[in-house]
Order: structure tokens, then sequence, then C-alpha cells
């Protein structure tokens, strides 16, 4: 703990948020540091360290909302904003506990009542010095609010942000307005739990390998950024906002960690919908595992500018991006399918709902067995580049995927 002098009198609100803290990460109200002077009190957004790494206090109000902190320290230290509701509270904050050695604590006050509220953890500073011991990453190991867990967390692993929601949970009637006249920000957006139609019908002949639904968090699907609510077991909601001008990208992948990793030819599954078919944005896809564009990146889904959804193969032309795309005719992507490619060496099928809507011998890509490189899995909802198009808050909910071989 941070060394104190005689001079410094004892902060009995110190004591007492160190009393609260230590009862929301451990559940008991016993205080493990008693032997030990308290910390000099800090001022509102300043920030006290001690052995865990940090204690930080902001704002003021009787709603407390306690972030728990840490990161992955490369060449420098993380650092980070948080916003509520859009609006940004504080300064860059720095990060400061080892992940996996304890972690910062930041305390938010203010007046937020039970009504749910959005919460955007933004990672600013991402670095990679070319391995794993070389990378600095964010890490939120725990969010409560007013002394509850909300049992979320985040791995910030590349540049960006992510959303976590606090309060009660209130699905939003279909006619309400896609922004809160009242505040000027967007509403939390809430998913009604939708059972995922199985992928009835998909082609036989194949064994799974791996099947994600998101039961528990983002699972191996751990590569996110932008707006990302997981509040609802078995499904994830990927937004970009009209107040932000569409500007943040959001989603979630599986890592793309080389052109070895990742997965190569087979048959793959996402289960999805989206709340607009005329908006671009939504896009379902398998990204070169080497993470390098222009490249064999292979969407199985996206959505045309006034409506029709439609798949693009994308590959290297001499450096350029060369790509061909397929309309998927009688295809309402707000309604929820099951989008299926089957990868094999020298062709692509695409598949909805088990119906095969188009095949292609061209332009297919090898996987790294066979002298190309492998892909991984991501969807996300990326409107920025289409702005003029939108009209008001456009997302798309993930509910589960899947990859299967032959035999």
């Amino acid at each position: 703990m941070a060394e104190t002098t005689a001079s410094q009198a004892t902060d009995w609100n110190a004591i007492a948020a160190t009393v609260i803290a230590n009862f929301e990460q451990t559940g008991t109200w016993d205080w493990n540091g008693a032997a030990e002077a308290p910390v000099p009190a800090a001022a509102t957004g300043d920030t006290v360290t001690g052995a865990s790494g940090g204690d930080t206090q902001l704002g003021s109000g009787a709603d407390r909302l306690v972030l728990k902190i840490s990161q992955d320290a490369y060449d420098g230290d993380a650092q980070y904003t948080i916003a509520i509701d859009g609006q940004q509270i504080g300064d860059v904050l720095t990060a400061h506990s080892l992940h996996g050695q304890g972690s910062d604590t930041v305390t938010l006050h203010g007046d937020w009542g039970n009504a749910q509220h959005r919460v955007t953890v933004t990672f600013l500073n991402d670095a990679w010095g070319g391995s794993w011991d070389a990378d600095r990453n964010l890490h939120v190991d725990s969010v409560s609010y007013n002394g509850t867990n909300t049992q979320q967390a985040a791995d910030l692993n590349s540049q960006g942000s992510h959303d976590f929601a606090i309060g009660q949970a209130a699905v939003q009637a279909p006619d309400a307005p896609a922004n809160d006249a009242s505040t000027g920000s967007a509403p939390v957006p809430v998913t009604t739990p939708v059972e995922a139609a199985p992928a009835a019908g998909s082609p036989s002949g194949f064994h799974q390998v791996w099947h994600e639904s998101f039961d528990h968090g983002l699972g191996m699907f751990d590569r996110a950024y932008g707006h990302v609510d997981t509040g609802t077991p078995g499904q994830v909601t990927l937004t970009a906002y009209a107040s932000e001008n569409y500007q943040v990208a959001s989603g979630v992948m599986v890592a793309p960690t080389g052109a070895d990793q990742g997965f190569g030819y087979g048959l793959y599954e996402f289960t999805l919908s989206a709340s607009t078919g005329t908006a671009p944005g939504v896009f379902a896809c398998l990204w070169p595992a080497s993470d390098k564009w222009p490249g064999p990146e292979l969407d199985l889904v996206e959505v045309y500018a006034g409506g029709g959804a439609y798949s693009t193969l994308h590959w290297d032309d001499n450096g350029g991006n060369g790509q061909a795309s397929h309309w998927l005719d009688g295809v309402d992507v707000t309604r929820t399918h099951t989008y299926g490619m089957d990868w094999e060496d020298g062709r692509i099928t695409l598949y909805v709902d088990g119906e095969e809507k188009w095949t292609t011998t061209e332009n297919v890509p090898k996987d790294f067995a066979h002298g190309g490189e492998n892909e991984v899995p991501g969807v996300g909802m990326q409107a920025g580049w289409a702005a003029a198009y939108q009209h008001g808050d456009n997302s798309v909910t993930f509910y589960d995927a899947s990859y299967s071989v032959i035999g």
C-alpha cells in the first residue's frame, strides 16, 4: 500500500470505500487491510495507487458503479475512457494492475437509479510488438452496480470500445423512438430472447468440430470491439448508433493469430438476425487468419443500400482488392436465419437455412494445408461507410456459430 506519514489524518471515507470494495470482491465485510493506515482520500478524478494498482473515484451522487480494471502492459500502460449513455466521465484513465495479479478499482458516482444505462469502456492505445508477451491490452475484470456484481467482463485486445448494461432491462416497444428525446442519447438496445432457428437441412456428411452458443459470454469469439452487448445469455448484439453518426464499428470474432491458425476447409454456420433489411452494416464473414487485407475475406451475408441481401468473396488481386458478389434472393435479414458456407478445395457453396443459394469455382482461396491461409469467423456491424443510407440505430444479434468438416 502507498506509504503514509504521521501528519496524514485517518480518512474514514477511504476506510469505508475499502470495506465496500472488499465486500464486492469477496462477499465479506472484513477489511483485510485493517492493520495498515488508510490511503489519504483522493480528489475527484484522482488515482490513489496501492498494492493492487489504483483506486479512482469519479463524480458524485447516490448510485455507485464499480469497475475492476487490469492490463497487459507493453511499452507503456493501457489508457482508456469510461462513458455512460455516451457521455464521458472524467479524463483519460491509465491502468496500473497487471492482469491476473490484481485489479484497479474505478468507482463512478452518479444518480442513475434503476433505469437501464449503457456503460462504454474505450481502449485508446493498443500496441503490438510482434509476440504475445509484447502486446498491450485492457481488461475489464468485473462490473458492479450498487453492490451487485452484474456478471459482466471483457477483454479488449484491440483498440476500441465495449458496452456493459447496468440497471433494469426494459425491452423497447417496436414503435418507440430511436432516441430518447428528453436526453438526446440512444437507448441501450435490448433484444427479446429468441430461440435461434435450427440449422435444419444443413448439408449432410459433416462432423461438427466446435459450436459456440454464447451462453457464457463471448466464448471463443473473444476479439471484440465497439458496442457489444452480452447481457442476454445465448446471444450477442452489436450496434451502430445514430448519435455517433455510425462511426463506431462493432464486432466479435475469433482472434486472427497467423495464417496457419484459425480453420481451413469445412462448413461454417452463423445464426443471426438484423434490425433492418434496408440499411448496410451487418456482416458475417470468414476473415484471413493472417489478419492481412486485401486477402481471402469470405462474406456470407451483407445488406445492400436500399435493401437486398448478398454475399461477397474478396481476394488479393496483385496487391489490390478483387471481389465478386452473389445475391441471396428472397432472404429477409430481419428474420432469424442460419447462413452456411461450405468451403472446399476449388469450390464454395452458400446455404441459407439449408437451402443452397449459390455455388462457384472461381476465385476460391486455398486453406493453409493446401498452400494458402486459414480463416477465422466473425460477425459485426460496420455502418459508417454508409451513414447516408441509415435510418436510426442499426444492430445485428448473433445467436450461435459452428464449424464442421467432412467425415
